[in-house]
């Protein structure tokens, strides 16, 4: 290994929620608060397991995921944060970035975090319209997102994303352009885009549709000063989710929790989804790997590419030559000429990048 130290991003993954939602695509689980605290244990357990491992790595960037990380107990939570900074060889200013549901953003929670110094927040706006988010078998109502957002101003949290969803139950062309406004009004530092796992249920617009006003949402988005740095995700200058910008290049990732898929030092690795062997055994590697097996150069140029394939900017050649010491490979760059002739990609000077309508299918 250089001596050099790789950037390593951390998720850890929280799969609980209020109620379980028809669309969502995270894996959900509803659970009493002894069954939660049991696995925020379980978590910081493994974590703990982690300490002492991590030569040669800085960590940029962490993420508390699962789209509703504060319905856990607060100060668990925060005490979760607290160990990451003591344990993880973090980088000066890195970002410690946390899921949160608007129905349990108060004083409580937000006092309870506090004490693991989150920077960032992503808040699961979904819709500006009531009836689209019950549509949506949300938790929460459009007064209660806007009293969380006046909760976060009030702690001085101004770094902090809206999650948006295209594409739901009973939406319309004017209710979305009413989303994406009311998103501008609030003025976060980042928006994301992203659309329901499944896509024919009845009362969704079509595919059509919903490339029409992806495409509305990039200019109106563009039009209000947001730049564009993934598909799905829209930020104002100097303020990108610095995990998702790195997840870009493809480092390694160390995610842990039920589940859990991490890609670190040449081996993919994934956690079990038993609930109950996961909160017995957390932090015995032994126990509670599901899988595991090394990725060769190949796989890792594969994944590289398709990464950098999720940005505007697209895939240079002249970087993945510099990265791997090699040109494109012959299979893999037959595969993205095959792309550009499904439309989903353009041929450039410099190598390949998506089209919109590339973009879009990535959603």
């Amino acid at each position: 290994m250089s001596s050099e130290r790789q950037p390593l991003l951390v998720e850890l993954y929280i799969p609980y929620c209020i109620r379980e939602e028809p669309f969502r695509r995270h894996l959900q689980l509803v659970g009493s608060n002894a069954e939660k605290n049991a696995y925020m244990k379980a978590l910081k357990q493994e974590l703990l397991s982690w300490e002492g491992e991590l030569d040669g790595y800085e960590v940029p960037a962490l993420r508390l995921s699962g789209g509703s990380a504060t319905v856990m107990s607060p100060d668990l939570l925060g005490d979760l944060l607290r160990t990451a900074r003591e344990i993880l060889p973090l980088t000066q200013g890195a970002e410690l970035s946390v899921d949160a549901q608007p129905l349990t953003i108060g004083t409580p929670s937000l006092t309870g975090l506090a004490a693991g110094r989150p920077n960032r927040m992503e808040l699961m706006m979904r819709a500006d319209s009531d009836e689209e988010l019950r549509a949506l078998g949300c938790a929460h109502t459009v007064q209660q997102l806007n009293n969380a957002i006046l909760f976060f101003n009030r702690f001085h949290l101004n770094n902090y994303g809206l999650t948006i969803d295209l594409g739901i139950p009973k939406q319309t062309e004017q209710s979305w352009h009413n989303t994406l406004h009311a998103c501008t009004i609030y003025h976060p530092a980042h928006i994301r885009l992203q659309t329901p796992e499944i896509r024919d249920a009845e009362g969704m617009p079509g595919e059509e549709t919903r490339f029409a006003w992806y495409r509305h949402a990039c200019e109106y988005l563009e039009e209000n000063g947001y730049l564009r740095y993934t598909a799905g995700d829209f930020c104002l200058p100097q303020h990108a989710c610095r995990y998702t910008r790195a997840e870009l290049d493809a480092p390694a990732r160390l995610s842990l929790g039920l589940g859990a898929v991490s890609m670190f030092d040449g081996y993919l690795t994934r956690n079990t989804n038993n609930l109950a062997i996961y909160l017995a055994h957390a932090g015995d590697y032994e126990k509670t790997t599901a899988e595991a097996f090394s990725v060769d150069v190949d796989w890792q140029m594969r994944d590289y590419a398709e990464r950098r394939l999720h940005s505007p900017t697209g895939l240079s050649c002249a970087d993945f030559t510099a990265r791997f010491g090699c040109p494109l490979p012959e299979t893999l760059e037959a595969e993205l000429i095959g792309r550009v002739g499904q439309g989903l990609l353009e041929r450039t000077g410099e190598g390949f990048r998506p089209s919109e309508r590339g973009l879009f299918s990535l959603l």
